[in-house]
């Protein structure tokens, strides 16, 4: 495994070259600075995958609160993977899966976000609030995903009931929430 990165304007990957999965830092890269672009983000944003395990926990973090804060995202390589064909790239979950953590990282950056714990502090409720309603806003810009799978992890943290799924599909269709409001949608 090489520690060099390999770049794309404003985007970093490390490691540059992969051993254990079949993934390409440029193809990531690109992935990250279209979903960037898409979401307005023009921070600088270094991706860092550990290829050693198959689990798909992400986090990210900020070195500071400006717009120019660099951002930091951590992927477990299972979250860029293809599910039927393990240790293999994935482009489609990997828009979803660093999609949704770029949109924290920009949710992150406004004041009414200030109070959000950060991603490994979050309880498991709170991550499943705020996923769904990452994932709802990008599937409204376009990014394949699967409403049906968050939906069943949202329940998962929630509850199975209508009250459930009508928190699901306030957060899951809303677009300028602040934290406090994702919070107690999700617990409405």
């Amino acid at each position: 495994m090489s520690d060099t990165t390999t770049e794309t304007p404003n985007v970093t990957v490390s490691p540059a070259e992969f051993s254990f999965v079949k993934y390409e830092a440029d193809e990531i890269a690109t992935i990250v600075a279209e979903l960037a672009a898409m979401l307005g983000m023009s921070n600088p944003i270094h991706v860092i995958v550990d290829e050693t395990t198959p689990l798909a926990k992400l986090s990210e973090e900020l070195d500071g609160s400006s717009s120019g804060a660099t951002v930091t995202l951590h992927a477990e390589s299972g979250a860029l993977e293809d599910r039927k064909h393990p240790m293999s790239f994935s482009p489609e979950n990997a828009r979803e899966s660093l999609g949704r953590i770029l949109l924290r990282s920009r949710d992150r950056l406004r004041p009414d976000f200030a109070d959000a714990p950060c991603d490994l502090d979050l309880t498991l409720a709170e991550n499943a609030a705020w996923d769904t309603y990452c994932v709802g806003r990008l599937a409204r810009l376009g990014v394949t995903t699967n409403q049906q799978r968050w939906r069943y992890n949202h329940r998962n943290r929630f509850g199975f009931g209508d009250r459930v799924d009508t928190a699901f599909d306030a957060l899951w269709g809303a677009d300028e929430l602040s934290w406090p409001e994702v919070v107690a949608t999700a617990s409405a």
